[in-house]
């Protein structure tokens, strides 16, 4: 049944809603409607990876060849300082289409129906101002910020909805099979083939994971026994592609996000896919065997003390060996726009929600308290034929930004409630309005009662800042650390002792102070007058 859309009157009231209920500013009704000007509107595809470093590709000097992925840098703009404004998913999605931080908006843990709560039809965000203004909207993949539907997204594809729905038969069959031969990842039955090497070391730890809830996902790393048709991801790209061709005799412009889960677990993969690494030959981190103590118990460096290196060459080669199918994913979507004659006046935006630890510092996922280069450093990459030169760029840029700068591309006026900046000056190669940003901020916020979008006096948080070559972290139980990534990129020696940096860290402090104040923060006051 189609959605129906809201009207004028609706969308206004809604928006007005999203920002008094955030306590933001609100934005003046003529504001929210484009202005029709001289030139086309730009369709924009925005790609999405889950838990994709930027460590990884091949365009970031990573292992994996990625030669469709870097068809986009190669034609548009790499940007190498983009980073996540919370090193795991619901947060720094919000935030992509919010252009708030996530203590501002509100989502601060993974959206689930018995905790945090999602996005709904009253938040101001980028496609559903586009939306009512003309722009045809949808989204496919991973969404992670379930709330109610959206009247803006009319045929969402998401990975425990429509997904799981459709595969419910196959999954039924494969629970019927031996348990120890399929993974079981948030309801998905999924049929893995476990490397014998891989057993050994899983079969060595006994029962140590018996009761842990993320066990399968671990103990069951290995080849997806599913043909890759059926595949979420691929499946994704499917519809991708097919709303592309449906759209290409049509005159308005479209925003079509296209959002990956892998490489995100589930850590599996299937064939040819899973044989294109040989674990034996992969290079391992050279920062592994180094990290601080504050990290030494957290989950994502427990699988690795457990499972040691075989664990660490086994996680690796699936990981790549995702990296590689989403690639080709790519390659299948950004043949498909150019077959629509639509490339030449479509933004093409590439990004992940966060990175992946990839066995530095001797750890895998995001499962940490650290904000290590890793898991902090996303890859971003713009392109538009004919509007924006080939060039790297060394902007700091982080997840805030893409609303704006999406909004002004397509000619639309941004709300004052937007906390990232608008890169589309710095795209373009023009001037940039204002004081350019210098410094790029993440964060962990504590969770609030009944998973409430409101950050309360009482509620504690973990922050970084990073910018000028330089990164400074400071958490809620007063402990500091200090980077200097120009000439330690591996982040493995902590500076904050260091006479001689004293200066670089005070002023960095002060900074993540100043932005703590003007994006709405409310202040813990430590004895020594520091905020936490």
């Amino acid at each position: 049944m189609p959605v129906r859309k809201q009207t004028r009157r609706e969308f206004l009231r809604a928006a007005g809603l999203a920002t008094a209920a955030l306590g933001g500013v609100f934005l003046q009704p003529d504001a929210l409607l484009a202005k029709p000007g001289a030139t086309k509107r730009p369709n924009i595809l925005f790609i999405m990876c889950d838990q994709l470093s930027a460590h990884a590709l091949s365009c970031y000097g990573g292992p994996v060849p990625t030669p469709n992925i870097d068809r986009i840098a190669e034609n548009g703009i790499r940007f190498n300082q983009a980073t996540c404004t919370t090193p795991y998913c619901s947060p720094t999605r919000a935030s992509i289409i919010t252009g708030m931080y996530p203590h501002a908006h509100g989502i601060v843990l993974n959206v689930n129906p018995r905790g945090q709560q999602g996005i709904n039809p009253s938040d101001c965000t980028t496609e559903k101002l586009l939306n009512h203004a003309g722009y045809e909207t949808h989204h496919y993949g991973k969404w992670h910020l379930e709330g109610d539907d959206l009247p803006y997204y009319p045929d969402m594809f998401r990975s425990g909805a429509e997904y799981k729905q459709k595969m419910d038969p196959f999954f039924a069959e494969v629970r019927r099979r031996d348990r120890a031969t399929w993974m079981d990842w948030y309801a998905w039955a999924l049929p893995v083939d476990i490397a014998p090497a891989y057993r050994r070391q899983v079969e060595a730890i006994g029962d140590r994971w018996k009761n842990k809830v993320y066990a399968d996902f671990i103990t069951k790393m290995g080849r997806l026994r599913m043909p890759i048709e059926q595949c979420f991801d691929v499946q994704v790209a499917d519809l991708t592609c097919d709303r592309l061709k449906a759209l290409k005799s049509n005159d308005n412009p479209f925003m079509i996000t296209c959002s990956f889960v892998w490489p995100h677990d589930p850590n599996v993969v299937p064939s040819p896919y899973y044989e294109a690494f040989d674990p034996e030959k992969l290079d391992l981190p050279a920062n592994r065997h180094v990290r601080e103590e504050l990290f030494e118990k957290d989950w994502g460096r427990e699988i690795i003390a457990a499972l040691g290196e075989p664990g660490m060459r086994e996680f690796l080669r699936v990981y790549y060996g995702m990296v590689k199918l989403i690639d080709d994913q790519v390659g299948r979507i950004l043949k498909t726009l150019g077959q629509t004659g639509k490339a030449d006046n479509t933004v093409v935006v590439f990004t992940a929600d966060h990175g992946d630890m990839m066995g530095g510092h001797g750890m895998v996922w995001k499962s940490t308290r650290a904000f290590y280069e890793e898991i902090v450093r996303v890859p971003l990459l713009m392109s538009y034929p004919g509007r924006f030169k080939s060039r790297v760029s060394e902007r700091a840029v982080d997840s805030t930004d893409f609303m704006p700068t999406l909004l002004e591309l397509a000619g639309h006026p941004v709300g004052e409630q937007v906390q990232g900046a608008s890169l589309a000056p710095h795209l373009r190669g023009e001037k940039e309005r204002g004081k350019v940003r210098e410094y790029t901020f993440s964060e962990r916020v504590r969770a609030n009662p009944k998973g409430r979008r409101k950050v309360l006096p009482d509620t504690r948080g973990d922050f970084m800042i990073r910018g000028r070559g330089w990164k400074y972290i400071r958490y809620s139980n007063r402990l500091e650390y200090l980077y200097n990534l120009r000439d330690d990129p591996a982040e493995t020696v902590n500076l904050i002792d260091d006479s001689k940096c004293r200066s670089v860290r005070d002023e960095l402090a002060a900074e993540m102070d100043r932005w703590l104040d003007r994006t709405g923060w409310t202040e813990h006051r430590t004895p020594e007058g520091k905020t936490t």
